[in-house]
């Protein structure tokens, strides 16, 4: 699942809902005006004042974390808002797949008793964010595969 990007607002729009969204931003080639070139960046954060963007964060391959002022970006090549599991960027699919497991593990540990829709469908998002096989790793999946499914009733 792969999108196109319009703009700084999309991207900004995208991030400031990504719990309930999941996903990330990846761009082809990042450029700024010094003529440094970031292949395969993750935008991370972008940082605004009204309708006013002024920064913004990314990562890199090389597991550099950059804030830039936005008058030291020259473009952004193919923005796409992508699943966890589809990056190209190693780096940040590392970190971002350990965050998202360690966050799945105390979901699931706090709602153990309870296989409420909500817990379900949020467990769900996660899942398919970082992919099936990364989940089976560190997770039982036999709560949300049940056939049986167990109801609260509170």
């Amino acid at each position: 699942m792969v999108y196109q990007i319009n703009g700084l607002k999309d991207i900004h729009k995208l991030l400031v809902n990504e719990r309930k969204i999941g996903g990330v931003i990846e761009v082809n080639t990042l450029r700024l005006r010094t003529g440094e070139i970031y292949p395969n960046a993750v935008i991370t954060h972008i940082d605004s004042l009204g309708s006013s963007i002024y920064s913004i964060g990314f990562m890199t391959e090389n597991h550099q974390n950059i804030i830039i002022h936005i008058d030291e970006l020259s473009f952004l090549q193919e923005a796409k808002y992508k699943k966890i599991c589809e990056l190209n960027n190693q780096a940040y699919k590392t970190s971002k797949t350990k965050a998202k497991i360690k966050y799945l593990k105390r979901l699931f540990d706090l709602n153990k008793d309870s296989m409420n829709p909500i817990f379900l469908e949020e467990a769900s998002m996660i899942i398919e964010d970082i992919g099936l096989p990364a989940a089976q790793k560190e997770i039982n999946m036999s709560i949300i595969d049940s056939e049986n499914p167990i109801y609260s009733i509170a």
